[in-house]
């Protein structure tokens, strides 16, 4: 067999009655697979991906709508009389009832991801990223009417059902979507969209009064997913459905069509197409002789890849970067900020420049080189943080805020892009939405903890200003994971990062230039299958 053109894969020589194994098709060895293009995102794929990151801006809007100071004082709330201005929301709330509302979006968002798979794998990522608008509406009505806190904690936990799923399924298909070398291009656009998120909401703060009137001067606030809810039920039309699911569940034509409106036209769609649609029928097979897509992550095949995953999800938030929201206030008191809402514009507007910067040049580092530099990055800040806060002066007070944003950038370029990144990329694609399912319900729950007892263990009675010095131990031992454990992703397939942790004595091992011949179970018709 002999290519036409000189831009297509030589493939070896290999006999059409090739036999099965197992019932499965057998794929071999293909030279010269990097001579196939990288596809060019059209217009309707921008469109789509623009719709489908609502989800992730209603993120961002829920993770920052609780961050003004004066909505809780954990010494003024209690005061038999509470000063003007001050303990804003439902006035008199314990400490532990104001946990137990912060702690509810976590909750709902570990149950959210942990149930998202069953609809993104049934429904499609389209319908479930439209639907759950209906949520995020049902969330941000609760919370816009709630009478008492515990019933605003019920709209704080549907609203953290609809983040669940809208991360866990927006990475997935955000993945699928992606040309393989401009996936991390495509998939920091989820931090982008939260920073965004975190960035409006913040700035909707300016406008509630020092010394509010009445509760409607800030409750529209958290009203906020209402309309972020509509709109996305809205957009839902202009999402273009993933064509790897299209395929995995056998509606070939669909997926043909919607191949050709996210890419512009020419040579190198059909030739990603033969590759797909080889990958696809191969995966499918293999999930179909199979009990059940948990018992294939947990086989000796993924188990390694899953375990990974769910390190690298964990990560983003054991790395300490959500517990610097305890220490926000103090610092930018002791440089003479003292208007708290400032503070929180600049740290989350130094979080969106540094993912920002992440989207842009990320695509040109490998994986693991950022993933080990951020992470030392992180080490080096978190020490000099917790220096800076056991030893205060004002030559410290700016110091620890130096150290601050080189934590925030170290982040942004290392676990907090790539966590979701490798972790996708390190599974096949019909095992993303169960293996995300339940790394990202770790991501959660990890953020459960950090926000019950985090600001316990940094309290006077405990730990206090060291407190922080439990990140850099937590972030050596992560550099180690990553040095002996994560391969590099980039610019890999599917195929390439399986055969990194298992090999088929029956099939030969891909290189970085491998693709691979696919004969059907008729041993009539050949196809190119990934590399």
């Amino acid at each position: 067999m002999k290519s036409t053109q000189s831009t297509q894969p030589v493939v070896t020589e290999t006999p059409p009655d090739v036999p099965t194994f197992l019932q499965e098709p057998c794929y071999h060895v293909v030279k010269g697979a990097s001579a196939i293009n990288a596809l060019v995102a059209s217009p309707l794929m921008h469109r789509s991906v623009a719709c489908a990151l609502l989800g992730a801006f209603h993120f961002g809007w829920m993770m920052a709508e609780m961050a003004y100071i004066p909505f809780h004082h954990p010494r003024l709330c209690q005061l038999p009389r509470i000063p003007h201005g001050q303990c804003l929301l439902f006035p008199g709330h314990s400490t532990a009832e104001w946990t137990m509302q912060s702690t509810a979006w976590a909750v709902g968002g570990g149950l959210g991801a942990l149930l998202s798979a069953f609809p993104a794998d049934r429904f499609g990522r389209k319908r479930t990223l439209g639907y759950n608008g209906v949520v995020m509406v049902a969330g941000g009505l609760v919370q816009l009417l709630a009478g008492d806190i515990y019933t605003f904690a019920i709209g704080r936990g549907l609203n953290g059902l609809a983040s669940g799923v809208a991360i866990n399924v927006l990475n997935n298909y955000l993945r699928e979507l992606a040309p393989i070398q401009r996936r991390m291009f495509y998939m920091t656009l989820v931090q982008i969209a939260l920073s965004v998120g975190t960035l409006v909401v913040t700035s909707f703060m300016y406008a509630i009064p020092d010394a509010p009137s009445s509760t409607w001067q800030f409750m529209p606030l958290f009203g906020g997913p209402v309309v972020i809810g509509v709109l996305q039920v809205a957009v839902m039309p202009c999402i273009l459905e993933s064509p790897i699911w299209l395929l995995h569940r056998r509606q070939v034509d669909q997926a043909h069509l919607v191949m050709n409106q996210l890419y512009l036209p020419g040579d190198d769609v059909d030739s990603h197409w033969s590759l797909l649609v080889a990958t696809m029928e191969r995966q499918t097979q293999e999930t179909e002789s199979s009990s059940s897509k948990l018992s294939l992550l947990v086989s000796a095949k993924y188990r390694k890849q899953f375990s990974i995953a769910v390190v690298l999800s964990t990560m983003q938030q054991l790395c300490g970067m959500n517990a610097l929201v305890v220490y926000g206030p103090t610092m930018f008191k002791a440089i003479g900020i003292h208007e708290l809402r400032l503070s929180s514009t600049i740290v989350n507007f130094g979080r969106f420049h540094d993912m920002y910067l992440g989207m842009k040049f990320g695509d040109r580092f490998n994986r693991r080189t950022l993933l080990l530099v951020g992470s030392a990055g992180m080490i080096v800040g978190s020490l000099g943080f917790t220096v800076c806060q056991t030893y205060p002066s004002a030559t410290n007070n700016w110091v620890q805020i130096t150290c601050m944003l080189a934590f925030v950038a170290s982040f942004c370029m290392s676990v907090g892009s790539l966590g979701w990144i490798v972790s996708t990329e390190l599974i096949p694609e019909v095992l993303g939405a169960s293996s995300g399912a339940i790394a990202t319900c770790c991501t959660w729950t990890a953020q459960f903890f950090i926000g019950v007892y985090f600001q316990q263990i940094s309290s006077v009675g405990h730990w206090g200003s060291q407190a922080f010095g439990i990140f850099p131990a937590v972030l050596v031992v992560f550099v180690l994971f990553v040095w002996i454990c994560v391969p590099d992703t980039r610019n890999q397939t599917t195929d390439q990062v399986t055969a990194m942790f298992y090999s088929d004595d029956d099939n030969q091992k891909p290189s970085d230039d491998d693709a691979f011949v696919y004969w059907t179970s008729d041993k009539e018709n050949c196809i190119l299958s990934s590399p």
